[in-house]
């Protein structure tokens, strides 16, 4: 009897590792390997992220050193153009004074005759 029970022990043994323990284990190595994939691209992802950040600040450098370029170039041609509109103006100012002396000049000379 005891035999039997061995037996039966045995084949019960059998039947469960077959029926339950290889599909659940299968199940559990299953999503072992899906939450590997997960962590893997997890981190390829935050990867990216960094790269994408350093790209995005280092394209905000350049763009501010080209803003600040420009910014300078536009500030000297500026000051270029100022002095010369006040050259013209000086040389305009110059020209009316002149002609206005000798046109007060020829007003007395006109008035002495």
């Amino acid at each position: 009897m005891i035999a039997v029970q061995i037996i039966n022990f045995g084949l019960l043994l059998v039947l469960l590792k077959k029926v339950l323990y290889k599909p659940i284990l299968e199940t559990i190595l299953k999503r072992k390997e899906e939450l590997e994939g997960i962590e893997k691209e997890k981190a390829e992802i935050e990867k990216t992220k960094r790269e994408v950040e350093a790209d995005k600040k280092n394209t905000l450098i350049e763009t501010q050193k080209e803003k600040n370029e420009i910014l300078t170039k536009a500030k000297r041609e500026a000051e270029i153009e100022k002095r010369k509109i006040i050259e013209r103006a000086n040389l305009e100012a110059k020209e009316i004074l002149q002609g206005t002396k000798k046109q007060i000049e020829r007003d007395k000379r006109k008035k002495q005759f």
